[in-house]
């Protein structure tokens, strides 16, 4: 909408190309109560104007002396970011071969000598008017494509945490395993928990338990950064990460790493035992990737690590490996 506001506002700029200033006086006076007009007495300045100001219609005479309107025209339409412009011709040349060769190299409209000020008016109105509309409508595809873009970005984003939401975390998933059985890679998933997280928001409060849950998710960024790796929130306090060509054993790596950098981030937890700080317990499975180990597959293994490792006393890691 501000877009179209400023293009609807927006006093459109006419450029006058003409070596004789006789010419170009009386165009002024036709034009200049209702556009922004700007001139040049030959093509070399005409095309210095153009891309310095991008006019929105250009009227162009074709007899110059040191580039003719054919040769502008053709230099204006080479130039990706002046070849939208619309240019008319403005002659005294009347024959059909005249108007024809203006006509295909790029012109839109014709417009002989001796200037009639309505057809001039007139034709300058209706041109200006379908440049107006093809600018707004580009602008408002422009602003689509950007409003499309945050869109699906959100349909993939955590709000919270700013990791990757369960949809994209399972997506990737379904990629990755996929991948890992046409290159017969290993894969490793690792899911975890924060232990007592329901007594942490009971004691704290909610706002403190969304920071703690952010916290974890910068953690989670700043352990799982390799090109192909996924950290994701994969709901309420358990959170996700996707390893392709990771073995087994790097997998238990990682998932010790990030257990060990939540234990050093040291966030008070006074209703967590005997830690008094905020732990995860964690879960992994790792193996190469087959016909019976699908998504479903990765998923309940980890959860079942992860099971593990609460029921034999949480903030540790418990693996599930498989050649």
């Amino acid at each position: 909408m501000k877009n179209e506001n400023a293009l609807q506002s927006r006093r459109q700029k006419v450029l006058i190309v003409d070596d004789t200033l006789a010419n170009i006086e009386i165009l002024y006076n036709i034009l200049q109560g209702e556009y922004e007009i700007f001139f040049a007495k030959s093509g070399t300045d005409g095309l210095r104007i153009i891309r310095k100001e991008l006019p929105d219609l250009i009227l162009l005479d074709i007899m110059m002396p040191d580039m003719d309107g054919y040769q502008v025209c053709a230099a204006i339409k080479e130039d990706p970011i002046t070849a939208v412009i619309p240019i008319i011709f403005i002659t005294a040349m009347t024959n059909v071969e005249a108007e024809t060769k203006g006509l295909d190299c790029g012109a839109i409209d014709y417009i002989t000598k001796p200037i009639s000020p309505p057809i001039v008016k007139a034709r300058v109105r209706n041109h200006l008017e379908l440049k107006r509309s093809r600018d707004l409508l580009q602008s408002l595809a422009l602003e689509l494509g950007e409003k499309n873009r945050k869109l699906e970005i959100l349909a993939r984003e955590d709000g919270l945490t700013g990791l990757a939401n369960r949809r994209h975390f399972n997506e990737v998933l379904d990629a990755e395993i996929k991948r890992a059985l046409r290159t017969h890679q290993f894969l490793s998933v690792i899911l975890c928990d924060v232990d007592y997280f329901k007594k942490y928001n009971d004691q704290y409060g909610h706002v403190a338990g969304d920071k703690c849950l952010q916290a974890i998710g910068e953690i989670m960024r700043g352990n799982f950064k390799r090109a192909g790796d996924l950290p994701a929130r994969y709901g309420g306090e358990e959170f996700a990460a996707i390893l392709p060509d990771t073995s087994p054993e790097s997998g238990v790596q990682m998932a010790e790493r990030l257990r060990e950098e939540m234990v050093a981030w040291a966030l008070p937890h006074s209703e967590a035992g005997v830690q008094g700080i905020v732990t995860l317990s964690v879960g992994v499975v790792g193996g190469q990737a087959n016909r019976g180990r699908n998504a479903e597959w990765f998923i309940s293994q980890a959860d079942e690590a992860l099971y593990r490792s609460k029921e034999n006393g949480r903030n540790q890691v418990t693996a599930v490996q498989y050649p």
